[in-house]
């Protein structure tokens, strides 16, 4: 296959359109708690981090030193990584149909499905396995077709990447492994040119080894516990999480994917059949996970990037009431899609006071801008927060200012780790927000507690947070 064919053409033209539509959108949408989360990552580099592998902050420190601190700097590898990985699908589908146009249809309905929108403009830990999926599937059958030493040495230094990137990658193995034996390739099991592989991915992952090894493993603790944290079903929360996936992925092309992941398992195709392996696994697990705790929809990502294309060159198949079905369901998810990018960057529909679209991402950095009014003294007086998720936020944008934002709270995390220095003794002006209220002066221990200030974030004349600055002079724990 050659991209460069003119009958490809329509691809490039749409992949980089969208790109530089988002790459336009990126610097005028505040940032969410966990891009500001891994944006820290970026500006803290280390071998590996509390809750998750260093890929991300090190694509982050790469891309924020050379666009700056900023919302732009933040989002451009997303972007990128939306870019190839719509190259990829594209690829994997022209490979499955010989057609161009089903391929770039199946395309569409991936960009027709909510949630990639968002997650190819944040740069997440799962975007990176995006960009590595493909090539694994594809890399596992050229081997399985020719055997070859350089085939071995990338599918090493992709899976190397994969747990680079996110430690459920781990779950690859799986069904490569499920690939190998229904197959019955025993060669490509005894086989010398694995250990050069094995090798590979293992000194790519070092580094998080190394960083549990020396912080008593606690990534996988913490991991553990987030993805499987209870020992009893709850099915409310099932069924929350699978709601959260039918509408995140687009109602009229969620039964797609399922319908992509059936077809694809009865499959004579290789590359279809390992694809379905990948899904089942991928799916199965974070079905399981969510019994016992709500799963993001973000988490199953992968399943859909796979399927929906997947699902959509199936039905494409069918009959013309099927194609009509699928027809609809992309069209609406484009409009759809395109409505929220419009709405994100222009901000122009009124929404119900602390209800908005955009209470999560809008208002931070007039937030620190008030706070940062209240520090008098750096060497005395510095900013707190109560809540991890609102510190990924003011940290971020409190780094304009010379003073220091202290997260206080009883949870032990990535934040404790960073954190340097100690706010005991110092007047630290507490941020309380309408979403995250403590009662300052019940849960710290403060000389005295006196109220600065109370402003809205508004927008269209609407109520997006309400904001409570509070100084807590002489800070002395939490009681």
């Amino acid at each position: 296959m050659n991209l460069l064919n003119k009958e490809h053409s329509p691809l490039f033209i749409f992949v980089s359109f969208v790109a530089f539509f988002r790459l336009l959108l990126s610097s005028h949408v505040g940032l969410g708690v966990d891009e500001a989360h891994y944006v820290l990552y970026g500006l803290n580099l280390d071998y590996s981090y509390f809750d998750h592998p260093p890929l991300v902050g090190w694509t982050e420190a790469f891309f924020t030193s050379l666009f700056g601190i900023n919302e732009f700097g933040a989002r451009i590898g997303a972007v990128l990584i939306g870019f190839f990985t719509s190259l990829l699908i594209y690829k994997l589908i022209y490979e499955i149909s010989k057609s161009a146009k089903t391929a770039f249809f199946s395309l569409l309905a991936l960009h027709a499905s909510f949630l990639f929108n968002a997650l190819f403009i944040m740069l997440l830990p799962d975007t990176f396995l995006f960009l590595f999926i493909v090539p694994i599937i594809l890399t596992l059958i050229k081997i399985e077709k020719t055997d070859t030493l350089s085939s071995w040495i990338i599918l090493g230094v992709l899976l190397g990447l994969s747990g680079l990137a996110k430690y459920t990658a781990v779950l690859f193995i799986i069904p490569i492994i499920l690939y190998v034996l229904i197959k019955r390739r025993w060669d490509m099991i005894f086989n010398l040119k694995i250990i050069p592989a094995l090798i590979i991915a293992l000194v790519i992952i070092s580094p998080v080894i190394y960083w549990n090894v020396i912080h008593d493993w606690i990534s996988f603790t913490y991991q553990s516990e987030h993805v499987v944290g209870e020992n009893h079903i709850d099915w409310n929360g099932f069924f929350t999480s699978i709601g959260a996936q039918f509408g995140a992925y687009n109602p009229l092309l969620f039964p797609v994917a399922f319908y992509g992941l059936f077809k694809a398992l009865r499959s004579k195709d290789d590359t279809l059949f390992l694809s379905a392996l990948f899904g089942i696994v991928l799916i199965s697990f974070f079905t399981y996970a969510s019994l016992y705790k709500p799963a993001l929809p973000h988490w199953s990502a992968l399943f859909y990037l796979l399927f929906i294309p997947i699902g959509a060159y199936y039905i494409l198949e069918c009959t013309k009431g099927y194609k009509k079905y699928i027809q609809i369901a992309v069209w609406f998810g484009l409009v759809v899609s395109t409505l929220a990018y419009i709405e994100l960057g222009f901000k122009i529909i009124p929404q119900p006071d602390y209800r908005s679209l955009h209470r999560d991402i809008y208002g931070w950095d007039k937030i620190l801008k008030e706070a940062n009014s209240f520090v008098e003294d750096t060497s005395k007086d510095a900013i707190a927060v109560t809540n991890w998720t609102l510190a990924s936020r003011a940290i971020f944008y409190n780094s304009a200012y010379k003073s220091d934002l202290y997260l206080i709270d009883k949870r032990y995390d990535q934040f404790d780790i960073w954190q340097k220095g100690s706010p005991i003794g110092k007047n630290l002006i507490v941020i309380d927000t309408h979403f995250f209220h403590k009662d300052i002066g019940k849960y710290m221990k403060c000389e005295s507690v006196t109220k600065d200030k109370s402003f809205d974030i508004l927008l269209n004349d609407h109520k997006v947070n309400t904001i409570n600055l509070l100084t807590c002079k002489n800070y002395q724990g939490l009681k």
